[in-house]
């Protein structure tokens, strides 16, 4: 575990500048297919507005549990990939490899807080392009966009952009498995959506004309100089894969004035924050039922009983939303008693 020593001054580090800047602490526990030379990856520390936090990403069980021990207590929250990327032969069972489950077996200090590192990928991605296009009077729809690798992540990201109106081709090696994507994709995006997805088998096909290419293979170099050549003015380039560009397609596309991104997950990481904590926030202030001043009241999210009126916090309301219809709505028609309940209990909340 030669390793851990780095991961201990990275906790050390962490901790230190969300305590001088009186913020939440966490750890990331990731894991990918993709092996890096050195057995992991430790991930640089992340200072966002809400927490500090910093990570590993692993590539096999024992490497998460024993970080697990290590860091448990030291920080705020430990984040874990749900996503099942660890392929048997590298389990502690001999089955497809599931960090998150043995994770939870060692956690006993920290929160644990579970994420999907390629949903975080899908989010970064969509938010970098919104403000790439802010300016077209379209947005993305009615572009072509040419996403090589339909894998876990370009599958997603094909269905996330054709539903904003894009003509998305994506490519992948087996015929049979990259049509199984196509159909799937088309068949659930949403009824009135256009906009198709293509698969093919030629990458150099699918980029023809693109305006947007992402590439999302795992660290394999597959946008080569041909690629770039046969793409449309002004295009966009995205290496969501993490090395999906070859050294000469990057100077190639620097000499055509196109610009061209590694995936950064800053802006997501933060959505994730604000969601995370907003959710455990809810949990602790917000869901119950109670009794207060004669009234039954419910709150947080639960489906109110019959006749309940439903506010914003049963701990401390300040806001009614209305009075329950036992089947998860509201009242729409209420009665002049039921009005007058409301005005009462406004009255006494803020009394």
């Amino acid at each position: 575990m030669s390793y851990m020593p780095e991961i201990v001054k990275l906790v050390d580090k962490i901790t230190g500048v969300a305590s001088a800047e009186n913020k939440k602490s966490g750890f990331f526990i990731g894991n990918t297919t993709k092996i890096d030379q050195e057995g992991l990856y430790i991930t640089p520390l992340r200072n966002n507005s809400l927490m500090v936090t910093g990570g590993v990403i692993v590539y096999n069980e024992n490497q998460a549990v024993e970080i697990t021990k290590v860091v448990d207590g030291r920080v705020d929250y430990i984040l874990v990939d749900a996503e099942k990327k660890i392929p048997p032969d590298l389990s502690l069972d001999g089955v497809l490899g599931n960090i998150e489950v043995e994770v939870r077996k060692y956690i006993r200090k920290s929160k644990l807080w579970v994420y999907k590192g390629n949903d975080l990928s899908v989010d970064a991605v969509d938010i970098l392009l919104t403000q790439l296009t802010n300016r077209s009077r379209r947005g993305i729809g009615g572009g072509k966009v040419a996403i090589l690798g339909a894998g876990n992540l370009g599958s997603k990201l094909a269905l996330r952009l054709v539903e904003r109106g894009a003509l998305v081709t994506i490519t992948r090696r087996n015929q049979s498995t990259l049509e199984t994507i196509v159909n799937a994709i088309n068949f659930i995006k949403p009824k009135y959506t256009e906009a198709q997805v293509i698969g093919m088998l030629s990458n150099e096909h699918a980029a023809r004309n693109a305006n947007i290419l992402i590439g999302a293979t795992p660290g394999i170099a597959v946008i080569d100089t041909n690629i770039i050549n046969n793409l449309g003015d002004q295009a966009l380039i995205i290496d969501a894969g993490k090395g999906t560009i070859t050294e000469d397609a990057i100077g190639l596309a620097a000499e055509r004035d196109f610009l061209v991104f590694r995936l950064d997950i800053t802006s997501a990481l933060e959505g994730l924050m604000y969601q995370l904590l907003g959710v455990e926030k809810n949990f602790e202030k917000n869901i119950g039922r109670k009794r207060l001043h004669d009234e039954n009241i419910v709150s947080g999210g639960l489906i109110g009983k019959v006749d309940e009126i439903v506010v914003d916090s049963v701990w401390c309301p300040r806001t009614i939303y209305g009075i329950s219809d036992g089947k998860g709505d509201f009242v729409r028609k209420l009665s002049r008693s039921q009005l007058m309940r409301l005005e009462k209990f406004n009255t006494l909340i803020f009394k």
